[in-house]
């Protein structure tokens, strides 16, 4: 008895800490980060303006190339930083050209990844929330069954297995939430990094 009471609480406490959001927060946020839902170049370039949209960088096959290797994360950054001088040497005079370009390629990949990272850990917080609800709902037929006159015995067992199931799902999911809420700061980090040393090649 003292377990299916402790099994219906938690449920609730689950679903109760699950659904409600701080005050002007995105309901279906599911991270303790404060939610930034688009990045803007001057946060992190104070070069030429250029417009990573519409700077047509792809069109360059050198800068491209180097673009896709530095955007990669498994390339560490002092690794990364090597190759942007090593590129901005060969480029000789013509960096103030190119490099703005390198920045614009690499603001427009990195965003577009966080963007989809963002995107994810919303779709994650909506699913979030109905496993709570979930989990509410099997609470309160546990209880129900439990109260009635005569108790279902076979019927509680059932509700009790389900959400003790339902329960450990919804943890380990929880669980694993911690790395991929830290992953948009992960790309903001490596893009200011980059930035940092592609701006140090511009005169």
């Amino acid at each position: 008895m003292k377990l299916i009471t402790a099994i219906i609480a938690l449920s609730a406490g689950i679903a109760t800490a699950a659904t409600a959001a701080p005050r002007n927060a995105d309901p279906d946020w599911p991270c303790q980060q404060v939610k930034v839902g688009e990045l803007s170049v001057a946060a992190f370039w104070s070069g030429p303006a250029i417009d990573p949209a519409t700077a047509g960088w792809r069109n360059n096959e050198p800068v491209a190339a180097l673009v896709a290797a530095v955007t990669q994360r498994r390339l560490p950054i002092e690794a990364a930083t090597q190759r942007i001088a090593a590129f901005a040497r060969d480029a000789g005079e013509d960096r103030d050209r190119t490099m703005p370009l390198v920045f614009a390629g690499v603001f427009d990949v990195l965003n577009r990844e966080r963007e989809k990272v963002v995107s994810g850990l919303d779709r994650f917080g909506q699913r979030q929330k109905t496993l709570a609800e979930g989990l509410r709902q099997d609470g309160e037929a546990l209880r129900a069954a439990q109260t009635a006159t005569p108790p279902d015995d076979a019927k509680i067992g059932e509700l009790t297995q389900r959400l003790l199931w339902d329960q450990q799902f919804f943890d380990s999911r929880r669980q694993s939430l911690s790395f991929a809420c830290d992953l948009p700061t992960i790309i903001e980090q490596r893009l200011y990094g980059l930035a940092q040393a592609i701006q140090a090649h511009i005169n």
